[in-house]
């Protein structure tokens, strides 16, 4: 319920756009049995990837899926979380996860 570590400036860039203090309730969790996508990054450093599974906890027809080897923009970065969300699509209450078997980590190369 905290601000990430590397969030912090931004109470100061608030602080100078005048911005006022959020409302108590968005710190409220959701509820809902609306179906729901929630998508999780496996490289994500800004949300982490137990932050999914957290936020479908009260989502009673959520799927929580976290793409391994992707970071924060998870729709936009990786095919894998765009089919399954286009499986979604099509059945709220069982997409199509089978993509993420047959993914791969990076090759990382460490220049002299």
């Amino acid at each position: 319920m905290a601000n990430a570590p590397l969030l912090s400036w931004m109470h100061a860039d608030c602080r100078a756009w005048d911005v006022p203090p959020a409302d108590p309730s968005i710190r409220q969790r959701t509820y809902s049995d609306i179906p729901t996508l929630v998508l999780s990054g496996g490289f994500d450093s800004q949300t982490a990837p137990s932050s999914g599974p957290d936020a479908a906890r009260t989502l009673s027809r959520s799927t929580a899926v976290t793409v391994p080897y992707v970071a924060h923009v998870v729709f936009a970065d990786s095919p894998c979380a765009q089919t399954i969300t286009r499986s979604f699509f099509d059945t709220p209450a069982a997409p199509d996860t089978g993509c993420l078997a047959g993914l791969q980590p990076p090759t990382f190369e460490i220049e002299p």
